[in-house]
């Protein structure tokens, strides 16, 4: 028999699993790419989840806090406790937006630095509402008109102002002569100094929405 004919020697297992290895490999990691993409996937996502609901929860716990709470004296903060107020109500709505998906998070955002330092200190708060069924008031200027309120705007100052004192209503509304609109355009009257001389109804307004009755 010519060495032609002889038959080709079979390679071990070991053999065989090295040369196979490669291929394997390449295989397995083909089929765990999708996998391991997804896996990473739902942990972005669940770290997401986590911030946003920690950060609702902090809002929450920021919204709840009022003055009382801070156990000090009115005079430590010279009778400013609306304006405590309006900082938790600040916190908890950027809290609110700290939590969006869409909100860039700190490690992809370098914060911005500013050589200007602003010192805001809150002096008043508003309120500003559309009414109906309200009575009319006089016309400061034209004693045979009177204005039909369609919308108020109620001020609280922390301290009098010398001219508009501590409370100050706008009534806005239509100018109104023997039961008719004489006017196309709103017009509107400047309520200020002791409630006594306001229209009741517009004085009960007035302190149902004080932050500070007292």
């Amino acid at each position: 028999m010519s060495t032609d004919d002889q038959p080709t020697p079979i390679a071990s297992p070991a053999t065989q699993l090295a040369d196979l290895e490669p291929d394997s490999t390449a295989r397995a990691a083909a089929l765990m790419a999708p996998i391991e993409a997804k896996v990473r996937e739902r942990k972005a996502q669940e770290r997401a989840e986590i911030r946003s609901a920690t950060l609702h929860e902090a809002a929450d716990v920021a919204l709840t806090l009022d003055f009382t709470q801070l156990r000090r004296d009115k005079t430590d903060f010279v009778s400013f406790e609306h304006a405590w107020d309006l900082g938790t109500i600040d916190a908890s709505n950027a809290l609110r937006r700290l939590a969006r998906p869409d909100h860039p998070s700190e490690q992809t955002t370098k914060p911005k630095t500013s050589a200007v330092t602003i010192s805001r200190i809150p002096r008043a708060r508003s309120i500003v509402y559309i009414v109906r069924g309200a009575p009319e008031v006089p016309d400061e200027y034209n004693e045979t008109r009177t204005i039909a309120p369609t919308e108020i705007t109620l001020t609280y100052r922390a301290a009098p102002d010398s001219q508009l004192g501590r409370v100050h209503a706008y009534v806005k509304g239509w100018w109104m002569q023997k039961g008719a609109r004489v006017h196309a355009e709103a017009v509107g009257r400047h309520f200020t100094g002791d409630l006594a001389g306001w229209p009741e109804w517009l004085a009960a307004e007035a302190r149902l929405h004080d932050p500070d009755p007292s």
